[in-house]
């Protein structure tokens, strides 16, 4: 299976996650920024997760970034368009680490509070953060290989030392 039947899938999943990570993150946003009247998150205090804010941003990111590899994939692939993909799929995949592992560590468990909204919401957007980072890293995978893989050999056609020694002149003369 060539690595572009592979390529296609994951990026659209990775669209999609994308999406829903933006969704998510939108939806808490406006939740933690505007809290109703005596909600006792924070104390009813307005207030923002920053790693909400970076996943959101991540999030963007790679949305912006799937319509520009979605040209490159029908094209020739090259060396420069690789390079290209694996610093940007390298910086996403920083960037979704980041949100995804930060985010797991200030809320581990949220199974205490699953009838709220709020924590459902927060857990859809941590599931949707670490599925995004791994089709991040199949991509890169798949994106390396070219990368790494030997050269092709040079044309299996015929070689001139090998015409030139099986032609009748390049037998030994008789005297």
């Amino acid at each position: 299976m060539k690595p572009a039947a592979i390529r296609l899938p994951l990026y659209i999943s990775l669209w999609v996650f994308s999406v829903l990570l933006l969704c998510f993150s939108s939806v808490r946003l406006n939740y933690t920024t505007h809290l109703p009247k005596g909600d006792t998150l924070n104390a009813g205090i307005d207030f923002y997760d920053p790693i909400v804010a970076e996943l959101l941003v991540c999030s963007i990111l790679a949305l912006g970034f799937g319509p520009f590899v979605f040209e490159l994939i029908p094209l020739k692939v090259s060396i420069e368009h690789s390079r290209v993909e694996l610093t940007a799929l390298s910086i996403l995949w920083l960037l979704w680490l980041i949100g995804s592992a930060v985010s797991s560590t200030i809320w581990p468990n949220l199974a205490f509070c699953s009838q709220f909204e709020a924590c459902r919401i927060l857990s859809a957007m941590m599931a949707f953060a670490w599925l995004g980072w791994l089709a991040i890293c199949g991509l890169l995978v798949l994106c390396i290989i070219p990368l790494v893989r030997k050269p092709p050999p040079p044309s299996s056609g015929p070689q001139t030392a090998e015409w030139a020694a099986s032609s009748t002149f390049a037998l030994p003369m008789q005297v």
